[in-house]
């Protein structure tokens, strides 16, 4: 990997301020006590406010935070693409592999930095086999970024002369792009939810999904 795979999970970023890392911390915390809470009594019953009284929170920083409980649940929030990440994008070349295989890497790291660690990521997993209507809104989410990641493409094709005459064609070719390059975390996240059971490292099963891709762009697609 040459450009963006800087990206780490949450307690492993450097650099951040304490105000950075002390949201962050609040977030996780959330997060976890909405998905025990749901463990613990259901997702109907788990309510706002007994998910903000589990983080030691009050209901209006819940909000600050998340959207919904269900949001909470998930890991669904607004912080995603950072601008170092968008400028490591934007400053690497744009040719073949290297741009899908970057793609990929920007779609996996926002997810990595959205509460995969381990000891949350199972338990996680468990919620959504138990109800499986939340997938719903973890594709709306997948949906959403990959609408942001596909401006940041347009704008790297926008620095080489690819021949685009019209920008409604470049745009287009974006998007085909972040869907395949979206591919590895689907695939990764469908193999996690197939095995809820399983202690996965979730950075190391999108990177063993980005590998395949690529491998299936060279040996198949050609």
């Amino acid at each position: 990997m040459h450009s963006v795979n800087t990206l780490t999970t949450p307690a492993a970023q450097e650099g951040d301020s304490l105000r950075e890392r002390k949201q962050r911390a609040t977030r996780i915390a959330i997060h976890v006590a909405a998905v025990d809470r749901v463990l613990a009594d259901g997702l109907e019953q788990a309510t706002v406010a007994a998910i903000a009284k589990d983080a030691n929170i009050s209901q209006r920083t819940f909000f600050n935070y998340f959207a919904s409980k269900e949001d909470a649940i998930v890991g669904a929030y607004d912080d995603t693409l950072q601008a170092g990440e968008i400028q490591a994008f934007l400053t690497a070349g744009a040719d073949g592999d290297h741009l899908l295989e970057d793609i990929a890497t920007l779609i996996n790291g926002v997810y990595l930095l959205s509460f995969n660690q381990s000891e949350v990521a199972m338990r996680r997993r468990e919620v959504l086999r138990r109800y499986p209507a939340l997938l719903g809104r973890q594709m709306d989410r997948i949906r959403q970024i990959e609408e942001l990641v596909t401006e940041v493409v347009v704008e790297r094709l926008e620095r080489r002369d690819l021949g685009f005459e019209d920008h409604e064609d470049l745009r287009d070719y974006a998007e085909m792009l972040v869907q395949i390059g979206s591919a590895p975390f689907r695939h990764a996240a469908r193999h996690m939810l197939r095995h809820p059971d399983r202690d996965f490292d979730p950075e190391a099963e999108c990177a063993r999904s980005t590998a395949l891709m690529l491998r299936v762009h060279r040996e198949v697609i050609g």
